[in-house]
């Protein structure tokens, strides 16, 4: 399939600067006339042109998340140098490919609509999955910059020469985040009666690379990305009813992912494909990327906590050639400067993540929603509402479930040089449910610092953009950071990322509409604490 042109214009930005309208023409000429697609087909190449966003990928981790989200949650442990907390260039892959992804989206759309009304009808499903999939990663875009364009964008192929009308604005947040919602609660009343012909199923199984045509997770991952949808926008006055009651609807419904064995992920089945986590293994362990942060060993330390050998090892290092492991596990303290967080890694007394299970797993999911992550929320949700019985219910299940799925990553190391050779036993995890003591806290107020450690202990690097969200929506948990007093742009974490100098330069006009919030503290609409 060939390869696509997003627009609001980074991607295009240094070609268009530099080639004529000629030029343009002949590099990305009008697929019409390249090549005749299928709306299997397209859908296919959509879901798979973004799963370096969702499959642990070298582009992901190490040029966009490491010198940003990572360190702005303490997913991992970094080192206190300056310029940290200004997130500069790093997105700018993550905005490039969103816009080719999107724009493959519009070529579905244009595939859909050239075929006739019946066919049209027949051939829904890829509509409503194509989006839902389009909506879950464009909730992440709006978490990470606010306002981006979106309704207007993509469109390059379709507008043809008028390069001017592919210049997209920018739509605002909030709208969106409405927009997303009421389309969303409409597929999942429509998936539980849309029924496939027998042609439909079997091709929409063999290019469905996230649920292999199987409607039920289809059901499961619609609903339970609304239910993270609007726990997000929980405390906004203007979505605050509607959380309450949607949310309580979709809990009645029961067409959730609840369950280990539901988790919606992008799964890597073979190596013999790109579709692995080839090059995760650099990502995370060059340049210092998989050191353990000390907030989440401390607790995993203080509590007994049974992912602590699944997720890292203890700290080593080489002398004459003998590995050297430190007595205990040791995170890297955010408050320390550089010199002294350098002495300690060097010294080896700083753990990291455990490369069998982590980041030399071969086979790790791209992860979209997992069961876990959803009673976090229905406890949040059963929390805030006061019933505090179901939210620890809810609270403790998905300890369980988060044990659960860190041992289970490991069962298909190839390497399991540092893997634990015993799993964790009951007696081991209730202990530790135990000891955090859900029922001892008795106000939603300490509920809630629980459940949001949970909520940073099973992200940790595996669900970054989740935990940013979470971490500057709550406030929780309270992590400390050392101010960088070298820069005199941002001292402390920032509460977005900046758009591409690119938008700027290339497609001035909408952008100068947004100008004035595209800074590093400007919050996301729901970020109201």
């Amino acid at each position: 399939m060939r390869k696509l042109l997003y627009i609001s214009l980074a991607t295009a930005a240094v070609f268009l600067s530099s080639c004529s309208k000629d030029d343009f023409a002949d590099a990305y000429p009008n697929p019409a006339t390249v090549e005749t697609t299928t709306v299997p087909k397209q859908f296919a190449g959509f879901m798979k042109i973004n799963f370096e966003d969702v499959i642990p990928s070298y582009w992901n981790y190490y040029t966009v998340l490491k010198s940003t989200s990572l360190s702005y949650t303490q997913g991992h442990g970094f080192v206190n140098t300056s310029g940290r907390y200004v997130s500069g260039a790093a997105p700018v892959n993550r905005w490039d490919r969103f816009y080719k992804f999107i724009t493959q989206y519009r070529e579905l759309e244009k595939a859909m609509a050239s075929l006739p009304a019946a066919k049209q009808t027949e051939n829904r499903i890829y509509t409503i999955t194509s989006t839902i999939y389009l909506y879950d990663h464009t909730q992440k875009m709006i978490d990470n910059f606010g306002d981006i364009p979106f309704s207007k964008a993509g469109y390059i192929s379709i507008v043809g020469t008028n390069y001017a009308a592919a210049l997209a604005k920018y739509d605002n947040q909030t709208e969106l985040y409405t927009m997303m919602l009421d389309q969303l609660k409409a597929f999942s009343a429509e998936l539980n009666s849309i029924t496939l012909s027998d042609n439909v199923a079997l091709e929409f199984k063999n290019q469905d690379l996230i649920n292999k045509g199987d409607l039920v997770s289809w059901k499961n991952y619609c609903n339970s990305l609304r239910l993270k949808m609007l726990n997000r926008v929980s405390a906004v006055p203007a979505f605050a009813a509607r959380a309450t009651t949607e949310m309580a609807e979709i809990i009645a419904n029961g067409q959730i992912v609840d369950e280990n064995s539901e988790n919606i992920a992008f799964r890597v089945y073979t190596q013999d494909t790109d579709l692995d986590t080839s090059g995760f293994v650099n990502a995370l362990e060059d340049d210092l990327n998989n050191l353990a942060p000390k907030p989440m060993i401390d607790h995993m330390n203080a509590n007994n906590d049974p992912r602590k050998p699944w997720l890292f090892e203890k700290g080593s290092r080489v002398v004459n050639n003998v590995v050297i492991v430190a007595p205990t596990y040791e995170g890297l303290d955010p408050m320390l400067a550089s010199g002294a967080q350098s002495q300690l890694i060097t010294d080896g007394k700083i753990a990291v993540y455990n490369r069998s299970v982590i980041s030399r797993n071969d086979w790790l999911p791209g992860t979209l929603i997992n069961a876990a992550e959803v009673n976090l929320i229905l406890a949040e949700y059963y929390s805030r509402n006061g019933n505090a019985s179901s939210a620890k219910t809810y609270f403790e299940k998905a300890i369980r479930q988060s044990v659960e799925y860190y041992v289970r990553l490991g069962d298909k190391a190839d390497d399991i040089s540092w893997k634990p050779t015993t799993e964790p036993t009951a007696a081991e995890i209730d202990a530790y449910i135990a000891t955090i003591n859900f029922a001892g806290a008795t106000t939603p107020v300490d509920q809630l610092e629980l459940i949001a450690f949970q909520k940073y202990i099973h992200y940790n690097v595996m669900q970054v953009d989740e935990s940013w969200a979470e971490q500057r929506r709550l406030k929780l948990p309270a992590l400390p950071f050392r101010d960088d007093e070298t820069s005199s742009i941002r001292k402390t974490p920032p509460t977005r990322w900046t758009y591409p100098t690119s938008e700027s330069i290339y497609n001035p006009d909408n952008y100068n509409a947004v100008k004035a919030n595209d800074n590093l503290s400007t919050k996301i609409f729901w970020d109201i604490k």
